[in-house]
């Protein structure tokens, strides 16, 4: 830390943070404290910004027998009301934010026109004044922000725009699975292919953050599946999706040398709820050859394990830092987030495998590399071809390049030996 572009009330907040945060660490380890969520008191802290949202969606259902608004949104609220994960608000606070349990689904919902293919798979730009009016003041604020946009033969996609301090991506998507499955589909839904959408990819302002800015793209991750499956053949563990990804975009081009972190959903234990961690890699730190990548591969899925069982340091951190009071808590979070790279990474890679458009959240301060989203990868497109979307959100110079370095990283694919 650079104490000179510190102020000494920071400085004092941080070493002593630091100090209760070993403490805690080690009575926690020897049970002389009790477990507090780590990550949910994490996103009080650091992701209460309207930026720090995620948005996920579902295309094509069945708006039901005559797709009246009321209809569906009748339809809508049984449904929700019948999802554990939708019943929640979350309540402002000076400092911190915290998610508050309730007995029906908390959300606002708008309806929106229809909208034509590819533009058709871009977010709303708006979701109701009275989303915008939570934003903007304090009280509480309902889990969800939702979108509905109908179309003449009774089909309707739905966008939901998700506050991170009440609910995570993996059982909000699970929850998006059973709607699609419950509703089923109006009609086939043909993705953009990456040509189609190339049009809309110029990036947009993020709502409370000057300079920085959110971008959309699809993405034909033909070679890199192709790639990985040469690649596992030679592997003694299998790598997933997210390490290569982060192996072929760290290893050239803007993000080479970069500290990457990826999520890893967190399981269930001793009276935890399920929650989300982090692992940091620095791909260039491994040999380009296929005993490099094979070590990368071995060093990731034991992180990836370990973090799966909170048995990480990083999970364990954020445990102990859950102890400590809001403003302390803030300020390590924070200085790990801006000045150690090598906590959550200074670019993030998050991925739902079932997600269609999913899009990125971001925390108050540091991913200086930007923090990339991805849902599946292989929905149909046009001519038989398959494709995912990516979305991306971070400072204005940095996510204007990230369609074209993912689209170069595609290319070298192609090209790479199993081992590269």
């Amino acid at each position: 830390m650079d104490s000179r572009s510190t102020k000494p009330s920071s400085v004092f907040t941080l070493a002593a943070g630091a100090g209760l945060l070993l403490s805690n660490k080690a009575l926690l380890r020897v049970g002389l404290r009790r477990s507090e969520d780590g990550w949910r008191r994490a996103t009080g802290l650091m992701l209460r910004e309207e930026a720090s949202t995620f948005v996920l969606s579902a295309f094509g259902l069945n708006a039901g027998p005559n797709g009246a608004d009321d209809a569906l949104e009748a339809r809508l609220r049984t449904f929700l009301d019948g999802e554990p994960c939708c019943r929640a608000s979350v309540v402002r606070g000076r400092m911190e934010d915290r998610v508050q349990r309730e007995d029906v689904a908390r959300y606002t919902l708008k309806f929106e026109r229809w909208v034509d293919r590819p533009e058709r798979f871009v977010s709303p730009r708006h979701w109701g004044d009275d989303a915008r009016a939570a934003w903007a003041g304090g009280g509480k604020r309902p889990l969800t922000n939702i979108v509905c946009r109908v179309s003449a033969s009774a089909g309707v996609d739905v966008w939901m725009r998700i506050n991170h301090v009440g609910a995570d991506g993996a059982p909000m998507q699970e929850m998006l699975t059973r709607l699609e499955a419950a509703w089923e589909s109006a009609a086939e839904v043909v993705y953009p292919t990456p040509e189609e959408f190339a049009p809309h990819e110029s990036s947009r302002e993020l709502p409370g953050r000057a300079g920085w800015a959110e971008a959309q793209a699809f993405v034909d991750f033909g070679p890199l599946l192709a790639w990985r499956k040469r690649a596992n053949a030679t592997l003694s563990e299998p790598m997933t999706v997210s390490a290569a990804m982060l192996w072929c975009l760290g290893r050239e081009g803007p993000l080479a040398e970069v500290c990457c972190g990826t999520t890893v959903e967190v399981s269930a234990a001793g009276g935890l709820e399920r929650g989300v961690g982090v692992v940091v890699v620095r791909p260039a730190d491994y040999p380009a050859d296929v005993h490099g990548l094979g070590r990368y591969v071995v060093d990731f899925n034991r992180a990836m394990e370990e973090t799966r069982r909170r048995e990480s340091d990083g999970c364990r951190t954020l445990d102990a830092a859950a102890l400590l009071p809001a403003g302390m808590a803030k300020a390590l979070l924070g200085h790990a987030l801006e000045r150690t790279p090598r906590a959550f990474g200074s670019m993030a890679l998050t991925v739902l495998k079932d997600a269609r458009v999913f899009g990125a959240p971001l925390a108050e301060t540091g991913h200086a590399h930007g923090f990339l989203a991805m849902g599946g990868i292989g929905m149909p497109a046009a001519g038989g071809r398959k494709v995912g979307c990516i979305t991306v959100k971070g400072p204005v110079d940095v996510v204007k390049w990230y369609p074209g370095a993912i689209r170069a990283a595609m290319v070298r694919c192609n090209a790479m030996a199993p081992g590269k």
